[in-house]
C-alpha cells in the first residue's frame, strides 16, 4: 500500500518538476545575463550621475522625515520657527520616480 502511495506521489511530483521551471537555473541564467551586460559597459558619467542623485533625494528624504519632524523639535524647539517651508512633496515625487514607483 505504501509503496504503491510513494509510488504514485513520486509521479506527480516528477510531472510537477517538469511543467514547472527551475528556478535556480533561472537566477544562475539570469545573473550571468546581467554579469555580460555590466561587465561590457562602459564606464559613464551617468551612471555617477544617478547614484550620486540617489543619494542625495534619500538623504534629503531622512532629513525631512527625521531631522525635521523629530530632531529639530526635541533638541531645538526655537529653530522649529526659523526653518523653510517643507520640500517633502518634491523630494517623494523625483525619489519615488527614480526607484520606478510612480509619483
Amino acid at each position: 500500500m505504501w509503496a504503491l502511495l510513494g509510488t504514485l506521489l513520486g509521479g506527480i511530483t516528477g510531472a510537477v518538476g517538469k511543467i514547472l521551471p527551475d528556478r535556480n537555473r533561472q537566477n544562475d541564467a539570469q545573473s550571468h545575463i546581467n554579469e555580460a551586460e555590466v561587465g561590457g559597459a562602459p564606464a559613464s558619467i551617468l551612471r555617477l550621475w544617478r547614484s550620486f542623485l540617489g543619494w542625495m533625494l534619500s538623504l534629503l528624504f531622512c532629513w525631512e522625515v527625521a531631522g525635521r519632524l523629530i530632531i529639530i523639535p526635541l533638541l531645538f524647539p526655537a529653530l522649529r520657527d526659523h526653518l523653510p517651508p517643507s520640500a517633502l512633496n518634491q523630494i517623494m515625487t523625483l525619489l519615488l520616480g527614480m526607484l520606478g514607483l510612480g509619483f
